[in-house]
């Protein structure tokens, strides 16, 4: 099976140059928006199907790199003319069909010879004396840039003979008919071999022709009579799938979406070798969520699936090690994340995977009671609010903090763990030698380093006991014991109720004093 290996981009969009190293079958591509998710699906689609091949050259303007174009309107010099160069090395042994002609030394670097095809965007010389005055200007003469695909043996490559068979599975996309138009083509072409398929567009066309000639239709006169146009009746522009009889387009975009992911993994249906999918999540319940991510899990040997997504539980549950993180101008795979956080995550897919990996500066916390009072404390703190200071904060809700470090180990997140001591003077001594390891600069736990103050709620009584003896409502006959221990009524309620009474503190507007671990976790996080 053919795969693709690496993806090399330069001038496209919004990538001045970036590299990716695929994975032989599972690749999870996350990135915030306009971080260029789409803009490497294109890229695959522009060398392997050679889509704008014959669009108008207006497309030119849209694909081609900003800083590329102002640096040109800076120098005005045709030699800075911007231009688009895309590289495609693929996974192939030389006994796949047509191997042969994607082998040789004609890529980027010129190095040694690989398996590969290279797309280029660039402006005809052949007009540079006809058109310097214009250039000088500081005009791109968009009109004169031509496109051209030649393999890695430097022969030109059209896509008839593809290395592999690949499929382009978008549900974000607006004109669904062109959606669905795409993948029945798609599905056609690579489900039948040449000779079926030329055998059912000409029986088709045949077919076609009877019919209309035993409506018998009077002629027009003499000389003229009604026909069929061949060029409008095209068997693959009208073909469509269909499911116990009704037509995938009349399923919904939830249901569209589950069933092409379905009929593309069906190796054996289908004969696809990459499948290619934009956010494979819009449109879907959880149910149906689950039902793909299922599907996928199950056949995800059988192709190479490259996918764009901004799902927790589609990263988690298809393996964070897939994760192909997709920051400015370069890529960040996740690979090496601990093969127990990784099945961890499978899991635990109810997570905040997506924001941590996605947020520059990240306070962690235990629950709910320190995620509604700390954005408070944090503007007291530092006179910013939290989206002033860039800063998120995530509530672990179950899940080890642990498990989010070793995650943003590979990462380089700044992140601040606030957590409660839990009357251990072992865990103390370990939050003491995780900060003091040079190897955890970009990460520190903060907790109280006195062991009677085992917990969040036991620091902020402590400190405004006055205050929230008279704030929180006791019941006479309530013992408000927490594991079997009573810690007085006023606390005991707090350990009891967390949310509830973090809550009535949020809206009452009063100003808790603060811990001193909690005030050193915001000011580190924000230096």
């Amino acid at each position: 099976m053919g795969y693709i290996k690496q993806l090399t981009i330069l001038g496209l969009r919004k990538f001045e140059r970036i590299k990716i190293n695929f994975n032989k079958n599972m690749n999870i591509i996350v990135g915030e928006n306009e971080a260029g998710k789409s803009t490497i699906l294109e890229a695959i689609s522009i060398v392997l199907n050679q889509q704008y091949k014959n669009t108008d050259k207006s497309i030119v303007k849209e694909l081609l790199n900003k800083t590329n174009v102002e640096k040109f309107l800076r120098e005005k010099r045709i030699n800075d003319l911007p231009k688009i160069q895309i590289e495609l090395k693929l996974g192939m042994t030389g006994k796949e069909r047509n191997s042969q002609d994607f082998f040789g030394e004609e890529s980027l670097n010129k190095e040694e010879a690989e398996y590969g095809i290279l797309f280029e965007c660039k402006f005809d010389e052949e007009y540079a004396d006809i058109l310097a005055k214009e250039i000088e200007e500081g005009k791109i003469p968009y009109e004169y840039y031509i496109m051209n695909w030649i393999t890695f043996r430097g022969t030109p490559y059209k896509s008839i003979k593809k290395p592999f068979n690949s499929i382009f599975i978008d549900t974000s996309a607006k004109d669904s008919n062109n959606s669905f138009n795409y993948f029945n083509r798609t599905l056609f072409f690579s489900r039948y071999a040449e000779a079926e398929k030329l055998n059912a567009k000409n029986t088709f066309r045949s077919n076609l022709e009877d019919a209309f000639n035993k409506l018998d239709l009077p002629d027009i006169d003499m000389n003229r009579r009604f026909g069929i146009n061949d060029k409008k009746v095209i068997l693959e522009a009208i073909i469509s799938v269909l499911e116990d009889g009704i037509p995938l387009e009349n399923k919904g975009s939830g249901m569209e979406s589950l069933i092409k992911t379905h009929i593309a993994l069906d190796k054996r249906k289908s004969n696809l070798d990459v499948i290619l999918m934009e956010e494979p999540e819009n449109h879907l319940c959880f149910s149906n969520m689950n039902k793909m991510i299922e599907e996928i899990v199950n056949k995800k040997d059988s192709a190479q699936i490259i996918l764009t997504t901004h799902s927790n539980m589609i990263a988690s549950r298809l393996d964070l090690r897939n994760v192909l993180w997709i920051k400015e101008n370069y890529a960040v795979s996740l690979a090496n994340i601990d093969d127990k956080v990784a099945k961890f995550f499978i899991k635990a897919d109810d997570n905040s995977f997506m924001q941590l990996l996605l947020s520059e500066k990240i306070i962690l916390v235990e629950g709910t009671t320190e995620y509604l009072l700390l954005p408070n404390m944090f503007y007291r703190v530092t006179g910013k609010t939290l989206q002033e200071a860039k800063v998120v904060i995530i509530s672990c809700r179950g899940i080890s903090y642990e498990n989010y470090l070793l995650i943003a180990k590979e990462t380089g997140k700044k992140i601040a763990v606030i957590t409660d001591n839990d009357r251990s003077s072992k865990k103390i001594k370990k939050m003491e030698n995780f900060n003091s390891n040079m190897e955890n600069i970009n990460q520190h736990i903060f907790m109280d380093d006195n062991v009677k103050n085992w917990t969040w709620e036991k620091c902020i009584y402590d400190l405004n006991k006055s205050y929230l003896d008279k704030q929180i409502v006791i019941e006479d006959d309530a013992e408000y014991l927490f594991h079997g221990e009573s810690y007085g009524k006023v606390l005991g309620k707090m350990l009891n109720n967390k949310v509830e009474v973090a809550y009535s503190i949020l809206e009452s507007g009063h100003e808790l004093s603060i811990p001193k671990y909690v005030e050193d976790a915001i000011k580190w996080i924000n230096e």
